[in-house]
């Protein structure tokens, strides 16, 4: 979402009620249906709401007045404020609402995120028998923001740090991480929201890091398959590449499956998009395939090469080839 106000949004600002739309949007915060994830979206000015009224929600959906949401902020922002210089100290609930409102209103306002952890570990530590259900309802905020059609929120650098930290948290209350839905249901989505989308990605890369064992091959199933409908996304590729090189999984074996699959795909589709062919040459030069997969990656190269009337795609493949005789292992 952008920062910029309109006119008219900066008019309205004056004639509405900021606190209403405080209580209004962190309710909606605060309380998901069904304990589900929510799918958040800002409304633009032109879809006017009845006065009074600033979320439009149907089940999971929920849409949120732009007007209604700068005016929460503008609650919410002196209210943490006041708390952090003591001049107006606020309950944790107060503050936890604040500060979600500001994150979804700016995902880069680190310090929320950052106060957000202390409420996190100041509410652990005044109920420690709740500590699975304050957990994992910070899990489904973050997730609902991080997955939601949002303009910044789904490639934030400051909420997947977040989430990092909560998983961390996680692990150190002997809490388990559920690492396939976390990549299926989060990475994945944010990959969609936002093609090629490092920080969802990198995030995946720590998720694996602990992982123990179980769900390997679901895994790498479930990103096979991501990777074959996004084919033109580099960075599902990368993921699977390391997910193939893994020690997880059974090394040449895990290399040669996948490599076949892959090359067979672009073959039959006469795919010749740089991300797919990035892939293969990494994968072919790597040494985690044999002989007879890297003459097929020569041979379905050369034959899409002199089969398209594309110049780049023949510069791509041409230069995927050079580069996989020059490092090959």
């Amino acid at each position: 979402m952008s920062r910029a106000l309109d006119k008219d949004v900066v008019a309205s600002l004056k004639a509405g009620s900021p606190l209403a739309a405080f209580q209004a949007i962190s309710e909606l915060l605060r309380s998901p249906p069904n304990g589900g994830l929510l799918e958040l979206e800002i409304l633009p000015t032109t879809h006017q709401l009845p006065e009074g009224q600033f979320v439009l929600q149907d089940g999971c959906a929920a849409g949120v007045s732009k007007l209604g949401l700068v005016q929460a902020f503008l609650v919410a922002r002196p209210m943490l404020k006041g708390h952090l210089d003591g001049t107006a100290p606020r309950a944790i609930e107060e503050l936890s609402s604040a500060t979600a409102i500001m994150l979804l209103m700016d995902p880069e306002h680190l310090t929320a995120a950052n106060t957000r952890k202390r409420l996190l570990q100041a509410r652990i530590a005044g109920e420690r028998e709740k500590t699975d259900v304050i957990l994992h309802t910070e899990k489904l905020f973050l997730d609902s923001l991080l997955t939601s059609r949002l303009h910044r929120h789904t490639k934030s650098p400051t909420l997947w740090s977040h989430r990092r930290w909560l998983l961390q948290l996680f692990v150190s209350k002997g809490l388990p991480v559920d690492v396939l839905p976390d990549i299926t249901t989060v990475v994945f989505v944010a990959g969609e929201r936002h093609p090629r989308n490092y920080y969802a990605w990198c995030h995946a890369r720590y998720i694996m890091s602990l992982e123990a064992g179980n769900s390997n091959d679901e895994v790498m199933a479930a990103v096979k398959q991501w990777s074959f409908k996004h084919h033109t996304d580099i960075s599902g590729w990368s993921f699977l590449y390391f997910l193939t090189g893994s020690n997880a999984f059974s090394g040449t074996a895990a290399g040669c499956s996948t490599f076949s699959e892959v090359i067979e795909l672009a073959n039959s589709l006469h795919l010749a998009n740089e991300s797919i062919w990035v892939f293969l040459r990494t994968l072919a030069a790597s040494g985690l395939v044999g002989d007879e997969e890297y003459s097929r990656f020569l041979s379905v190269g050369q034959t899409l090469m002199e089969s398209s009337r594309i110049p780049t795609d023949q510069e791509v493949l041409r230069s995927a080839m050079q580069w996989c005789e020059t490092y090959r292992v």
